[in-house]
């Protein structure tokens, strides 16, 4: 079902995955999406960084999943 592969000093994870599994991880990643959104912290530069560093983690995967090339920011 899945194959690890070492090269370098990354992992790389290959998945077969049907409509249903990948629906069910896309709707995971909305729900994660939202939790990140709804994180009560001061608003400063710095968590506003760490947000949008967390929100383009779960766009790339997203982006993945529904085999799209990754863009280069998330929408906050």
């Amino acid at each position: 079902m899945f194959e690890s592969e070492f090269t370098g000093m990354s992992d790389h994870l290959t998945l077969e995955l049907s409509t249903e599994q990948r629906e069910t991880l896309l709707r995971g990643l909305r729900y994660v999406r939202s939790s990140i959104m709804l994180t009560p912290e001061e608003p400063s530069d710095a968590v506003a960084a760490g947000r949008r560093a967390e929100l383009q983690k779960v766009a790339a995967l997203s982006e993945m999943l529904n085999g799209q090339s990754v863009a280069e920011k998330a929408s906050i």
